[in-house]
């Protein structure tokens, strides 16, 4: 909670600085025939004097507006002329001078609603700033908002929440805080706001009857975030098993918002889900679909060699008589789907194990969301977080996990808060960074630098330079300039220069989320061009042969993975024995599947139905598997990962 409300906090120059252009398309609350109020010459003047300000000149700026003349002005262009003196004011915090100013231009504003509005928000903005705070609210109170420019209605819903929430307001902050949100398109957008998380824990610290209130005070406005709150309510009566009131928010939410598809969807899940308390299971039959021919064979064999460990192990208790249902994929994705869908609706199974390859595990988790069947993957699903919820279990640390621990608060205390990222330009790299950027910006978290590279490329010295600041731009003309004229100077010319300008470092670590193979071509070139002893995390495949062996060349070379044990387990002895060999990670998360099933199924046995599943699974906490525990966080699955530093004699936990 407090990241959140230093965030709201922090209010930058723009907040209080927004004399813009004055033109006939502003928005505006009522037509108003700006040419009437502003004469150009005017206009010009005002655009010079802020171009000034903009240059870093404020004095000169505040010199040249103190000594115009109001004579000939009319009240809208003396309040715009006072407004701007605030403004600068303002920004060499004279915060009391400034108000002074904002007073007298509110006086001569009434003219123009536009600039009105802006003189309460920047008056509103000075007495925030000198601790008045009742003075600050009454002052943005008397505001209109709609007559602000986006960015700035954006800023004043934003500054009018936090003086609410000081002033112990609570549902005048709440408000002005879903408002503060009314930009965001996608789900994905507005989860990653901080805002956004504030304004849920404050929604749902409301009354039920105040929740329902709220929702109905919005019911003209477009607003992304009230149909998804209007959702999480739906959510939390079809936990509580309230059938109807679920029944009542989806009538709501389609009357309102029934052109959204995304949120349309999500109430189309969780209806099918409300409707699973009549679909009677065995909760001990459980499908698979594995790839039992083509390409894919050998690996679909390996993985049933470790369910079959698992299942002799439930044989030994007699009152407990697992079943498993078997179903080819073939290696194909739309096989696999059409698997799925037939061990749901023919064969009827209580959960699915299955995407073993990532580009069928996409396919096959969505197939079994449309019917809101517990769906076990034995690979990553490449989906966003918010299409993701407590039916799915990655077994392989899931991007989300992986990026859970990256943001963690022992990872960012280690490694810093400057993160940046760079990427391949696939599928996986792609889900990478999305996640990445999507929980760096719920953290406030400073991102600088969100670079990609082509997989197929051999020199990666680009995108690396891209990193670094040293692809030549005109921002560093002048720097290449100087750098060139010393080298030009020096007398020993044979010395090779391997690059002109110096790597900007302003990054504290880099995620670089590929494959073995590529890591070791990109990460010299960090050297090579001066860049030395950096830090650099990556993903659990490199846990490997080929970077304990070059890793450490690099810098602080990091990865995430699972905490494996060094013990040998029973599950390995018994492998071992039955197959001569030792299990490998396919075969153990395999095994580890179907025991996480019977784990959830054996703790509550007396379960009939596909919402008792569901629901038995919503209100645990966490999973205990053989390759490692699953905490729920925010509706989905993470999966606890260890950190790992690359070191000349090997790899060390930290």
């Amino acid at each position: 909670m407090k990241r959140i409300i230093a965030s709201l906090l922090f209010f930058s120059l723009s907040a209080c600085s927004g004399v813009k252009m004055i033109t006939p398309d502003r928005k505006l609350a009522e037509k108003v025939d700006t040419s009437k109020l502003y004469k150009q010459t005017f206009l010009q003047k005002m655009n010079e004097v802020k171009e000034k300000f903009r240059q870093g000149k404020a004095d000169a700026a505040l010199k040249e507006l103190t000594s115009m003349k109001e004579e000939g002005l009319s009240s809208a262009e003396r309040s715009t002329r006072k407004n701007l003196i605030g403004v600068i004011n303002f920004s060499k915090k004279n915060y009391e001078g400034a108000a002074k100013n904002f007073e007298e231009a509110l006086a001569l504003s009434k003219e123009d609603p536009s600039l009105e509005s802006q003189v309460y928000l920047n008056l509103g903005s000075a007495y925030y700033k000198m601790n008045q705070s009742d003075k600050a609210l009454a002052t943005l109170s008397m505001a209109d908002y709609h007559n602000l420019q986006d960015n700035e209605a954006k800023k004043y819903h934003q500054l009018y929440a936090l003086l609410s929430q000081q002033l112990g307001k609570k549902e005048q902050s709440l408000t002005a805080l879903i408002r503060s949100l009314e930009d965001k398109k996608s789900v994905e957008d507005l989860k990653s706001e901080a805002r956004y998380t504030q304004a849920e824990e404050l929604f749902f610290k409301l009354t039920p009857t105040e929740r329902v209130r709220l929702l109905e005070d919005f019911d003209s406005e477009k607003n992304l975030a009230v149909p998804y709150l209007a959702y999480k309510e739906a959510e939390i009566a079809f936990k509580e098993g309230n059938k109807q009131k679920v029944q009542d928010y989806s009538a709501w939410i389609e009357k309102r918002y029934g052109n959204n598809n995304e949120i349309m969807n999500l109430m189309k899940n969780l209806g099918t889900r409300s409707e699973n308390d009549n679909v009677k299971i065995d909760l001990r039959y459980i499908g698979i679909a594995l790839p039992l021919s083509g390409e894919r064979k050998s690996l679909g064999e390996r993985a049933l060699a470790g369910i079959d460990i698992a299942l002799e192990e439930l044989a030994l208790d007699p009152s407990k008589k697992y079943r498993v249902e078997m179903k080819d994929t073939q290696g194909s994705a739309a096989t696999a789907a059409f698997a799925v869908k037939d061990l749901i609706e023919v064969n009827n199974v209580a959960a699915i194990i299955g995407g073993l390859t990532p580009n069928s595990a996409t396919k096959e988790y969505l197939e079994a969301k449309k019917h809101g069947v517990f769906f076990i993957s034995l690979s990553p699903v490449f989906l966003p977080k918010e299409e993701k919820n407590h039916l799915l279990i990655e077994v392989p640390a899931s991007i989300e996990s992986q990026v859970n621990h990256l943001f963690s608060p022992k990872m960012i205390a280690k490694l810093g808060s400057r993160p940046a990222i760079i990427y391949p330009k696939n599928e996986l790299g792609e889900a990478y960074a999305n996640e990445f950027w999507r929980r760096s910006k719920k953290q406030n978290l400073d991102v600088t630098g969100l670079i990609s590279y082509d997989r197929n490329a051999t020199d990666f010295r680009e995108p690396v330079k891209n990193l670094l600041g040293i692809k030549f731009t005109r921002e560093r003309e002048e720097e290449l300039a100087i750098v060139n004229d010393i080298a030009n100077l020096e007398k020993n010319k044979s010395i090779k220069r391997i690059q002109n300008l110096q790597p900007q470092i302003d990054f504290d670590w880099v995620f670089v989320p590929a494959l073995p193979k590529e890591v070791v071509q990109i990460l010299p070139n960090f050297n090579y061009f001066d860049a030395f002893n950096l830090n650099y995390v990556g993903v659990p495949s490199w846990r490997s042969e080929l970077m304990t062996n070059e890793g450490y060349r690099y810098g602080n070379v990091f990865f995430m993975d699972e905490a494996l044990g060094t013990n040998e387990t029973s599950f390995t002895q018994k492998f071992t024995a039955k197959f001569n060999k030792q299990p490998k990670f396919v075969e153990t998360i395999a095994y580890d599947s179907l025991k996480i099933v019977s784990n959830i199924v054996e703790a509550a046995p007396t379960m009939s139905t596909r919402q008792d599943l569901d629901l038995a699974l919503a209100k645990k906490s966490s999973i205990q598997g053989e390759s490692g525990l699953w905490k729920l966080d925010e509706d989905i699955w993470m999966k606890d990962m260890a950190t790992f530093k690359i070191k000349r004699d090997g790899v060390e936990a930290l």
